[in-house]
């Protein structure tokens, strides 16, 4: 087996990327991450943060149906009372959350209304980033989560303890220190199989040093082929995280409820992983959004319910909290194309076995806007600190640079 370096660069990096989680595979030693047993991290709490992409509509997910001026701004948009899930007698949720419903009269989601942050931003970009970095004031190079790794897990030497999951990474996880894998699918292990020849690892291994002893690279290579022949190690073993996974739960047929369902696989299999981030798009409403809203929020309501009763079958409600926010809300107006634009302050939902369930915060004035947007009664920071503080147990003024009021759903 010869191979040129042009071979090496294009190959190599196509097998990292076949194992679906490139570099982040490996500890700087070379060593395989599932190598030793990290059981001190599988009690620990965890938490799934769930990202709604595309301006979530809040107006339409937790509804003022009590406010008369709901009905007058939204001619076509809004829900009859009769329609929504009441939570009180003022506010309740889309009809499509039956679910989540459910799971906040059990006690288990807490509904923080109104949150934002000041001087509110209307782009998707700079939005999102400043909800991934936690700083409004300026341009960050780094996530939140990220600096949450670096500063209250550095003695956590699990390179599994920040996952992202699905098919793209987050700015919460920038860092100039650390990377973090991105798994799309635990079956895009199987597309290299240690058990057949297609790459024998032995030939791999040596392929590669004869190559670069002729550049004289060797020291440099051993670690990369070192790291090669653990890949294919680390396919069975994290492949044997999800053996013990019992699929008692049938989940629905979407790629954000695959998604979740790849969570709760690692975390039953021990994986010691501590932070989780999913994603679902498609809430960008800027016309007929009453169709698709709906379409997507049932795709939300079926995913976490699945996943929470997954969970529950597993043992594991208490050790997770998953947070749920999107980059903004939508204006209080419905436009002319019978849908919503950019707009700001939004609801954020915190669902688990230890969360203190119920309303937080006040519901952000329909009449008294911003220019036409919601004032924000909740800066995201303070819900930000209090999962850091309260749940996972970090250092919430060093991770946010300052320190943030802690909410009472924990």
């Amino acid at each position: 087996m010869k191979l040129t370096r042009r071979d090496f660069l294009l190959k190599g990096t196509a097998l990292f990327a076949t194992l679906g989680l490139g570099g982040a595979l490996f500890t700087e030693t070379g060593k395989s991450i599932l190598a030793s047993s990290f059981e001190e991290d599988i009690e620990d709490p965890v938490l799934v943060v769930v990202q709604l992409s595309g301006g979530n509509d809040g107006i339409n997910t937790l509804i003022p149906y009590g406010q008369g001026v709901y009905y007058d701004s939204r001619p076509t948009l809004a829900y009859q009372q009769k329609d929504v899930l009441a939570l009180d007698n003022h506010v309740g949720l889309h009809p499509s959350l039956v679910g989540l419903s459910a799971l906040y009269k059990l006690g288990k989601m807490a509904v923080i209304q109104g949150v934002g942050y000041p001087e509110p931003d209307h782009s998707h970009f700079r939005s999102m980033e400043i909800w991934q970095t936690a700083e409004p004031e300026k341009i960050s190079r780094s996530g939140w989560l990220a600096r949450y790794v670096e500063l209250s897990l550095r003695g956590n030497n699990n390179p599994l303890k920040a996952v992202q999951v699905g098919a793209s990474g987050s700015k919460a996880f920038a860092s100039d220190k650390l990377s973090f894998p991105v798994v799309q699918s635990l079956e895009t292990y199987n597309l290299i199989d240690p058990k057949t020849a297609m790459l024998d690892k032995n030939r791999l291994t040596k392929a590669f040093l004869d190559m670069y002893s002729a550049q004289n690279q060797v020291e440099q290579l051993r670690v990369i082929s070192g790291r090669g022949y653990e890949a294919y190690k680390s396919v069975e073993a994290i492949q044997a995280l999800t053996a013990t996974y019992a699929n008692k739960i049938e989940y629905p047929k979407t790629n954000f409820a695959k998604d979740l369902q790849l969570v709760s696989k690692l975390l039953a299999g021990k994986s010691g992983t501590r932070v989780f981030n999913v994603q679902i798009g498609g809430f960008d409403d800027h016309a007929d959004e009453k169709v698709q809203h709906a379409k997507v929020l049932t795709q939300v309501d079926e995913g976490l319910t699945a996943f929470y009763k997954d969970l529950e079958a597993q043992g594991l409600q208490d050790r997770v909290m998953v947070m749920m926010f999107s980059e903004f809300g939508r204006r209080v107006k419905e436009n002319g194309s019978g849908g919503t634009d950019h707009g700001t302050a939004a609801p954020m939902f915190v669902i688990g076995g230890k969360v203190n369930g119920g309303l937080y915060g006040a519901y952000p004035s329909l009449s008294n806007l911003d220019n036409g947007d919601l004032k924000y009664e909740v800066d995201f920071r303070s819900v930000y600190n209090t999962l850091i503080d309260k749940w996972l147990k970090g250092d919430a003024a060093a991770v946010l640079n300052k320190s943030y009021e802690n909410l009472k759903f924990i």
